[in-house]
This record gives structure tokens, sequence and C-alpha cells, in this order.
């Protein structure tokens, strides 16, 4: 599986105001992520395709739809494909297929799928998009005629919501009768480790490395979530920061930072630093996956119907 980091240089992460923040060992980790998320929404700019591409960067490229719809934004999808056509060369390509998603129609199946149409006519060939909740008959076709697709609407749910929807789509449509995958997935905004973990897909995406640590946390691999900040208020919460653990597991979390080549000082004062970690620590994570992982999906719920 691969994770791909999202928003990496629309939070300036890459180039400049936050970059110049990070010292060596933390720059080391931006400057070398295989894999990043984009969205046009946020990137359509100029300054920002030729900043990824002087750094030399190849985007898995999002729509953006949903952030634009939230802000009440609409797309140009003429725009967005002539977008895709001109910057062709910052977008990765996976065995041939563009890395770049369909500007998906919001709470609207039949639109998302219309506009999958016409970047077809336009001479673009994005990645469909099916949403939870949406008529699973959308997805039945796109698993039928594509090679690689998307999942998306999962930001908001809890964990448990989601295994439920997705148990049904992968043992329904998404695997065979032996829990092998028919066709490439990639899973749009996943924040839980144990959803990359469950199921098979070929590549998923997650803003979770900048949300944690404005959150004053960071990913610890191994351990999961650490508040690490000094403004955190868990602070004054036993055994909920590391100021707080026990003398011997506070000096365990110590010493592995360290090991890691993290300073704690830094990660506790300095924002930027906690999002650098957990940049690292989501290439680990997913060694750990690529590892642990059987590569198929069995469901324990079998349909009733």
């Amino acid at each position: 599986m691969y994770i791909y980091m999202a928003a990496l240089h629309s939070n300036g992460y890459r180039h400049t105001n936050r970059y110049v923040k990070l010292n060596d060992r933390e720059k080391h980790v931006v400057d070398n992520l295989p894999h990043l998320l984009e969205s046009y929404h946020y990137i359509h700019k100029e300054s920002f395709v030729n900043a990824i591409r002087e750094k030399g960067d190849l985007i898995f490229l999002d729509s953006g739809a949903f952030s634009a719809y939230t802000l009440g934004v609409d797309l140009d999808i003429t725009a967005y494909c002539d977008y895709i056509k001109r910057n062709s060369d910052i977008i990765r390509v996976d065995d041939g297929i563009v890395m770049a998603s369909v500007l998906d129609g919001i709470g609207d199946p039949q639109l998302t799928y219309e506009n999958q149409m016409e970047m077809e006519r336009q001479g673009v060939r994005p990645l469909p998009c099916f949403h939870a909740g949406e008529d699973e008959r959308y997805l039945e076709w796109y698993v039928k005629n594509y090679e690689y697709i998307t999942l998306g609407g999962m930001v908001g749910s809890s964990t448990k919501q989601l295994m439920i929807w997705l148990d049904r789509m992968w043992d329904k449509y998404l695997t065979d009768g032996s829990g092998n995958p028919r066709i490439k997935v990639h899973g749009f905004g996943i924040t839980s480790i144990p959803i990359m973990e469950r199921y098979p897909w070929w590549s998923c995406d997650s803003s979770s490395w900048i949300q944690s640590a404005a959150y004053g946390s960071v990913i610890m691999p191994d351990h999961g979530p650490m508040s690490v900040s000094e403004k955190s208020p868990s602070r004054h919460d036993a055994g909920q920061h590391v100021c707080n653990l026990p003398a011997i597991q506070q000096k365990q979390v110590l010493d592995l930072f360290e090991l890691q080549g993290f300073n704690y000082e830094r990660l506790s004062t300095v924002y930027e630093s906690r999002a650098a970690y957990n940049l690292w620590a989501f290439g680990e994570i997913n060694k750990q996956i690529d590892r642990d992982n059987p590569g198929n999906f069995k469901s324990c719920q079998p349909e009733l119907f």
C-alpha cells in the first residue's frame, strides 16, 4: 500500500514559510517523501505549480471538490481538465494510469458519473470516485469498467461506522471470492490506522500528520498518538502527556525520540517539528502495514440477503 501525505505543498512544508522552520533532520524527512497528494482547489495557482515542478515532485491530484463545496466555490470542469493536460509533468502516473481524480459532485453520484464522462470526452481519463452512502450500482459499474477507482465521503464518520460500510463494499464489490482485490482502490482522507490496516487498499491519503501536530501530538509508530506540546491541556491529566508519564515510561519515550533522530524540546515547542515527525512516522507505519497485511480481505459478517 502507498500512503500519500496530503497537502504538503499547500501547507508550506516543501518550500516556503513552514519549511524554513525545520532543522536538518526534519528537512531530510520532508525532502524525501515519496508519495504526495494535493488538491487542485488549493494548488491551481501557477506559483504552486512552479514550486512543485522545481522540486521535481510528482503528485496525486485530487480535485478538491469537497473543500470547494464547503467554501461555496464552484470548480470549472474544463479548467480542471486543461490544468491536468497542461501540467501532466507534475502528476504521478501509476502503470499508465494518470493519478488525477474526477471532479466529483458532492452528494450527487449521477453528477459525479456525468463529470467522469465529460472529462473523458475532453481527453482526460480521471480516477472515478464512489462516495459512502451512494447507490451501489455506481460502484458496481466503476469496478467493471476501470482498473483503479477511489472511495470518498468518509471524512467525519467514526471508525466503527466506516468499518460497517467498508466491510460490505470490499466483500461484495471490491474483492473476489478469495478476498483478493478485483481492482486498485484508493481511500480518500483516511485518518484511522485500523482502517488502513483492515483492507487491501492499493493507496490512501491522510492529513492526520498535520492535524495531530496542530493538536499538540505526534503519532508514534509503535505506540499511537502521544501528546507532547508544552501548551497541551493534557499536561494536567495523568498518563496523557509525555511530561506526566511514570518515570520509566517517560524515559523510554524520550530515549525513543532521540533514537529516531528527533528532539523532544523541539517537538514540545515547535509545531512544524511535530508535523515533520508525523510525516516520518507515517512512512514507518506504511512499512509495518506492508509487512503485516496479508493483502486480502475476508468478511466476518455474511450478507443476510
